[in-house]
C-alpha cells in the first residue's frame, strides 16, 4: 500500500522542475526587486496550498484515479472531461517536454562551452529524438531509477543550500536592479512599491511563471482509486488529501530557501545578465566552478530524466484515447508499444523547440494548467450527485476552492488584456477550443 511518505515523495518529485530554474529570472526582469520576487514565490505557494486543499476536497468525495479527466467526465460532462484529457496531452506532455529539452540544451551548452546561436535547440532536439528512440525499442525508465535521480537532485540542492544560505546572508547584496543610492530610500520600501499599480500588475504576471513551479501538487489524485481499493484504507481518502497539502508546504519552504540564495547570492544585474541559466552563474559566485558544475549537472540530469519519463507516459495517453474511441484506432499501441504516438509526440516537441522560447512555454503552461485545475476543483459546487461519499463540505474547503478559481480567472483576465502575455492567453484558449472541436468531430464520426 502507498503510504504518506510515498505519496509526498511522488508529489515533490512532480513539482520540482523547469519553473524553479527560470521563474525568478523572468520575475526579476519585470519587478527589478528580489524582495518582491520572493514575495511572489510566497504568494504562489499559498495559492498552490489552496489548490491542494481544494483538490483534496474532491478526492475525499470521489476516490477514483485519472485526475481532472475523470473528475470532469463524471461530475460535469464527458465533453469537459475530454477537453481536460486533451489539455493533459498538449499542456501536460508536449509543451513540458519541449521546455525541459530547451532547459537541457541551455545548461548543456553552458557546460560544454557556449557555441553558435542554434546549438541550444540542436541539443534539445537531439535529447527528444534520443528519448523517442529508446522508447521505440521498448526501453522503459524504471521508477527506481527516477527515484534515485530525484534523490540525487535533492541531495545536490541541500549541499547548495548549506553553502549558499550563509553566503547570501553575509554577502549584503541589495537585490535591486536600480542603484539603492539613487532614489529616495522610502521609495524603495516594499510598502510604497506595493501601492504602485504597475508593481501589482507585474507581480500577477510573474505568478504565471512561478505557478508552473508549484503545479504537480495534485499528483496523488491520479492514484486515488488504487489507494481506496487497498485493504484497511478507511483513511485512504484523507491520506490523499493530506499528502497534497503537506507536500505543497514542504516544497514552498524549499523554494523560498532556494530562491533566497538564487536572488541574494549575486548582484541583481549579474543575475539578469546570466539569462535563463543564471543559476549556474549564482553557484559559481558562491562556491566557484565546482559548485557551478554540481548545479549544472543536477539540472541537466533532472531535465533529461523528465524528457525520458514524459516521452514514456505521453504517448500512452494517445494510445488509451484511441482505445476508448476518442482518437483513430491506428494511434493505438502495437505489441504494447505506442510507436506511432511516440513519433507524433517527438515530432510535435521538436517543432515546438524550434518555434518557441522557454519563457513562452513556461507562461503558457502556468496559465493553462491553472485554468484546467480550477475547472476541476470547481466541481465541488455543482456536481454533488456524482460524489461517492456524501460528506459535508467544510468552510475552508469552500474558501480554498473560491481562492483557487478566482486566481485562475484573474490570471486569464490579466493575460487577455496584457500586450505582453496576450499570445499566451490566445494559446491557452486555442488549446481548450481545439479539445472541444476534436470531441465534437469524434462524436460525429
Amino acid at each position: 500500500m502507498l503510504g504518506m511518505l510515498s505519496l509526498v515523495c511522488l508529489i515533490v518529485g512532480n513539482m520540482i522542475g523547469i519553473g524553479l530554474y527560470v521563474g525568478s529570472f523572468y520575475s526579476m526582469l519585470s519587478l527589478q526587486d528580489a524582495r518582491l520576487v520572493l514575495l511572489v514565490w510566497f504568494i504562489g505557494g499559498l495559492y498552490a496550498l489552496c489548490g491542494a486543499i481544494a483538490y483534496g476536497a474532491v478526492a475525499r468525495r470521489l476516490p477514483v484515479s485519472g485526475g481532472e479527466y475523470t473528475y470532469l467526465s463524471r461530475c460535469v460532462h464527458p465533453a469537459i472531461g475530454f477537453i481536460a484529457g486533451w489539455i493533459s496531452i498538449i499542456a501536460g506532455f508536449t509543451a513540458p517536454i519541449a521546455g525541459a529539452a530547451l532547459l537541457f540544451g541551455e545548461y548543456l551548452n553552458r557546460f560544454l562551452g557556449e557555441g553558435y546561436s542554434d546549438q541550444v535547440r540542436i541539443f534539445a532536439s537531439l535529447a527528444i529524438v534520443a528519448a523517442a528512440a529508446l522508447h521505440l525499442l521498448h526501453v522503459k525508465v524504471g521508477a527506481g531509477f527516477n527515484n534515485v535521480v530525484i534523490g540525487i537532485k535533492l541531495v545536490c540542492f541541500l549541499v547548495f543550500l548549506a553553502i549558499g544560505v550563509p553566503f547570501a546572508m553575509q554577502a549584503g547584496y541589495s537585490g535591486l536592479l536600480v542603484d539603492p543610492a539613487s532614489p529616495a530610500p522610502e521609495a524603495l520600501s516594499i510598502a510604497n512599491r506595493l501601492k504602485d499599480g504597475n508593481t501589482i500588475y507585474n507581480m500577477i504576471v510573474s505568478l504565471f511563471y512561478v505557478s508552473l513551479a508549484y503545479t504537480g501538487f495534485n499528483a496523488s489524485i491520479y492514484l486515488a482509486g488504487e489507494i481506496d481499493r487497498e485493504p484497511n484504507t478507511q483513511n485512504g481518502r484523507s491520506l490523499v488529501s493530506r499528502s497534497m497539502w503537506m507536500a505543497c508546504l514542504l516544497v514552498m519552504i524549499f523554494y523560498l530557501l532556494l530562491n533566497f540564495v538564487f536572488l541574494f547570492g549575486l548582484d541583481a544585474q549579474s543575475i539578469v545578465d546570466g539569462g535563463e541559466s543564471y543559476v549556474a552563474v549564482v553557484a559559481n559566485n558562491i562556491g566557484g566552478p565546482s559548485l557551478s558544475v554540481l548545479i549544472q549537472f543536477t539540472i541537466i540530469l533532472s531535465a533529461a530524466t523528465s524528457i525520458l519519463a514524459m516521452m514514456a507516459t505521453g504517448p500512452m495517453v494517445y494510445a488509451q484515447m484511441a482505445k476508448d474511441g476518442y482518437l483513430p484506432k491506428w494511434l493505438g499501441a502495437t505489441n504494447q508499444v505506442p510507436r506511432l504516438p511516440i513519433l507524433i509526440q517527438a515530432s510535435l516537441c521538436c517543432v515546438l523547440v524550434w518555434i518557441s522560447e522557454i519563457k513562452d512555454i513556461v507562461g503558457y503552461l502556468g496559465l493553462t494548467l491553472t485554468a484546467c485545475g480550477a475547472l476541476a476543483v470547481s466541481s465541488i459546487w455543482f456536481a454533488k450527485k456524482a460524489f461517492r461519499e456524501n460528506l459535508p463540505f467544510r468552510w475552508y474547503e469552500h474558501a480554498c476552492t473560491a481562492i483557487y478559481v478566482a486566481g485562475a480567472i484573474l490570471f486569464l483576465v490579466v493575460a487577455a488584456f496584457s500586450q505582453r502575455e496576450f499570445n499566451q492567453f490566445l494559446l491557452c484558449m486555442a488549446s481548450f477550443a481545439a479539445g472541444l472541436f476534436v470531441y465534437v468531430l469524434v462524436k460525429r464520426l
